[in-house]
């Protein structure tokens, strides 16, 4: 008999039978809409209505018939809710979807010793080892045990996360490989 296939990215459970046991586990959050982000709408039998959409720096979508709605912030269903109320005055039980075409309003920032410095696109969840596998690799002098991440916090407050290149390549120290949020700025000091 063969062995139970197993899906592509699946996790093997372990032999107590209970997938994860002991670990916590990380859900992935709903993308929030940004400025400058691109969405699709589509509105049910609606052409005049479906396409693309820009947010635009305010953070606010432009649609024919209902006109200008915040979209900064939101997740697309809470966006799609948002679009179809609106268009439910003009049109019975509007049948309304939003896609992200392209996400413009996350990143992250990279400085220092590596060779491709600057701004960065955050468009998938990205770790502190991806960032680095797309700066150009590391300059001679870089020092790339001490390797540090800035975060800004809801109340405005800096947070600072430690990260050794060395050791996590080598797959000590996992820990310090973070995933990076919007605004992240990592430094590779020379």
């Amino acid at each position: 008999e063969l062995p139970p296939v197993r899906k592509p990215g699946a996790a093997a459970k372990p032999a107590d039978g209970k997938a994860g046991a002991g670990k916590p586990v990380e859900k992935q959050q709903p993308y929030l809409i940004g400025p400058l982000d691109v969405l699709v709408v589509k509105v049910g039998g609606q052409q005049n209505l479906s396409g693309p959409v820009d947010v635009g720096p305010d953070g606010t979508i432009s649609m024919p018939l209902i006109g200008d709605l915040k979209a900064d912030g939101l997740t697309r269903d809470q966006l799609k809710e948002e679009i179809a109320k609106h268009l439910s005055d003009f049109l019975n039980n509007p049948e309304v979807d939003v896609q992200i075409g392209k996400i413009n309003s996350k990143r992250y920032f990279v400085y220092g010793g590596v060779g491709r410095q600057g701004e960065f696109p955050l468009i998938r969840p990205t770790t502190v080892m991806d960032a680095m596998s797309s700066v150009g690799g590391f300059r001679d002098f870089a020092n790339t045990k001490k390797i540090r991440i800035q975060r800004v916090m809801p109340d405005g407050t800096i947070k600072e996360f430690k990260f050794n290149y060395k050791d996590v390549s080598k797959g000590k120290s996992m820990e310090q490989n973070i995933l990076l949020q919007n605004g992240d700025r990592i430094f590779v000091p020379e």
